[in-house]
């Protein structure tokens, strides 16, 4: 068996001179919408920025057997999920080409994986490379969804006019490193060791340092930053808990811990050394290393603490937050990937003639940023059993001890009606784009905070709401989409496209129709009439009430009847997987008996008695003059 370590193009991997298997002990393909984002949006950024260059997409650790009918086959270890993926992308692009503006010959690509015991996965991939989308019984349906899913991410990220080099670059400068382990491998063995191997230095722990090295020199500089950072970087846990109780009363306004009362870094270094803090002493003696390893802790241990780290959880990461922070800053358009943090910010610093300056312009900023992140910004609370979107801020009692209360409105009221419409755009907003790179209207909303000295209900909730419309008029139903930065940065936010420079046929695409679309629609219905029941989730599967593949039996329409915006809606891929080829009547009853629904546009359909091209095209006006109505 080989040894040698061989890098593959795409081209060169899907072809039918190898053949692939994902062995039974591996878990079940599980890549959703964010990871299958995330690998396009990569190859489209590589792709377009460095055309001449390979880029390597990962490795592929296999196991060489022999088969009688098929020769060598390689037993997949460790890649499955990016292999299945890729064959799953490839399928979609080779089933269509006229849609996406694709002239390639992708006649080589031919479908060499396989899972081994699992039947039904096998069937399906299968079926999507056919371009049959589905099997009429026992399909996986991760798979189907991650095929649907392909063409909606390739319409979103990838121009029509630039497919054809987006498919050049993927055939040809996509590189993956196959890597044969040995004939004699302990394959258990090897998945302990893979499975317990330590956790490399984290990319933002590497930026950490690269600033603190910039302002070495100056031991309560680096120290203050380092305070600073460890306060921001628990992005479960408000800010003010990075801080003891005296530096709070600094910070954050003598017992009152929310507000924020710091003008600039230097003003920070003033406030927190006239603290009167016995541990100041020590921690003014540390290095910049001491600081990057933790060596002392900067919580005061005697103060109060009832803050439970697992009560809320952040919508992003401290990497991603980081260039959200940068690009408020730099009023560039930064990119949102924090799988290019160092660089990002090595670009920034090249550019920087006074690189202290920027340093310590970028730490306060980051805490301001942060403080305004935990007041303005919805998270995930976990309490007395239960989860829910919560839109809370830090409040001081007497005693330092403190509790969390609404943002806005009537503080200790649950469902105040000020904190919740706030709360509904917000959430509206974040179960739309899953996808961290993604998160513009989280840049626009800081940006918006940032540069307002007091945030109310009304310039808030105004502001969302314009956001809502510039999003959807200006991007998703434009003529010619406009970039988010020039929206939030350019335009402020404000809507510039008129109704002649909208498209409501792309309401008419099925699955392709952006998750926004229906999510704002679904709150302009909450809004017109509020359901105490309706939440926003993480809907990702466009439903299709008459269904494309119905059942024998049932009359087949047009597909351009089937993808009417009104024969749609959005649900959970568990749910559409379940009620896929029903007829609209044996979805109505299901619903009905469950007692459940997922969308308020869907709650509108299942009041229909009976669902025909007369209700399709009757629904479908009724909601595009919603949507239509409120450009206006």
């Amino acid at each position: 068996m080989s040894t040698n370590l061989t890098p593959l193009s795409i081209r060169q991997l899907l072809n039918q001179d190898s053949y692939y298997s994902i062995p039974i002990y591996q878990r079940n393909y599980a890549w959703g919408e964010k990871e299958i984002t995330q690998l396009i949006q990569d190859i489209a950024d590589y792709a377009e920025k460095n055309p001449n260059k390979d880029y390597y997409i990962g490795t592929l650790v296999v196991y060489e057997r022999k088969d009688e009918s098929k020769g060598l086959i390689y037993e997949t270890i460790d890649g499955q999920q990016r292999l299945t993926t890729l064959t799953i992308l490839l399928s979609t692009l080779k089933n269509n080409q006229e849609k996406l503006n694709i002239s390639s010959d992708i006649s080589w690509f031919k479908l060499n994986l396989m899972f081994d015991s699992r039947i039904t996965s096998t069937k399906t991939l299968q079926n999507v490379y056919e371009g049959k989308n589905s099997v009429k019984q026992n399909f996986n349906y991760e798979i189907k969804f991650a095929y649907e899913d392909c063409l909606k991410i390739l319409t979103r990220i990838v121009p029509s006019e630039k497919t054809q080099q987006f498919c050049d670059y993927l055939f040809e400068r996509v590189l993956i490193l196959r890597v044969p382990v040995p004939a004699d491998t302990d394959l258990n063995h090897y998945f302990e060791i893979m499975n317990s191997r330590g956790e490399q230095l984290e990319k933002h722990e590497v930026l950490k340092a690269k600033l603190l090295e910039i302002i070495s020199q100056n031991k309560t500089e680096t120290k203050i930053f380092g305070q600073v950072w460890e306060a921001c970087s628990n992005m479960e846990k408000y800010v003010q808990y990075g801080f003891n109780v005296a530096e709070r009363n600094q910070i954050f306004g003598n017992n009152d811990w929310n507000k924020f009362e710091v003008q600039s870094f230097d003003d920070l270094i003033s406030k927190l050394n006239n603290v009167d803090n016995e541990n100041n002493s020590d921690n003014h003696n540390l290095s910049a290393f001491d600081i990057i390893k933790g060596k002392k802790s900067f919580q005061n241990k005697n103060e109060q603490d009832s803050d439970n780290p697992d009560r809320f959880n952040s919508v992003i990461n401290f990497p991603n937050f980081l260039l959200h922070v940068l690009r408020i800053q730099q009023k560039s358009d930064i990119p949102l990937d924090d799988k290019r943090l160092l660089d990002i910010f090595d670009d920034t610093l090249l550019n920087e003639t006074n690189k202290a300056t920027f340093v310590k312009t970028f730490v306060f900023n980051l805490l301001k940023c942060k403080f305004l992140f935990d007041n303005y910004v919805i998270k995930r609370e976990f309490l007395n059993g239960t989860d829910n979107w919560s839109l809370k801020r830090l409040k001081w009692y007497n005693g330092n001890k403190v509790s969390y209360v609404n943002s806005f409105g009537v503080e200790e009221q649950n469902e105040d009606a000020n904190n919740k419409i706030i709360l509904m755009l917000l959430a509206m907003f974040h179960v739309s784009t899953p996808t961290l790179v993604y998160k513009h209207w989280l840049n626009a909303t800081l940006k918006f905070a940032f540069e307002n000295n007091e945030l109310t209900t009304e310039n808030y909730t105004t502001y969302l709401r314009t956001l809502a419309k510039s999003f959807l008029y200006d991007r998703y139903l434009a003529n010619s989409p406009k970039e988010y930065f020039e929206i939030i940065y350019s335009n402020s936010g404000e809507t510039q496209n008129t109704e002649n420079d909208i498209d409501l046929n792309k309401l008419d695409q099925g699955t392709t129709v952006e998750n926004f679309v229906f999510n704002y629609l679904d709150f302009l219905l909450w809004e017109e009439q509020p359901d105490e029941n309706f939440k926003f989730t993480f809907r990702s599967s466009v439903e299709h009430y008459y269904p494309q593949r119905p059942l024998e039996g049932l009359d087949i329409i047009e597909q351009r009847d089937v993808d009417n915006f009104g024969n749609l809606c959005l649900i959970s891929n568990k749910t559409n997987s379940r009620l896929w080829n029903l007829p609209p009547e044996g979805k109505r009853t299901f619903f009905l008996t469950t007692k459940s629904y997922e969308s308020l546009k869907q709650k509108i359909m299942l009041r229909q008695q009976k669902w025909t091209l007369t209700e399709i095209e009757i629904h479908g006006k009724e909601m595009k003059d919603k949507i239509l109505g409120k450009i206006k």
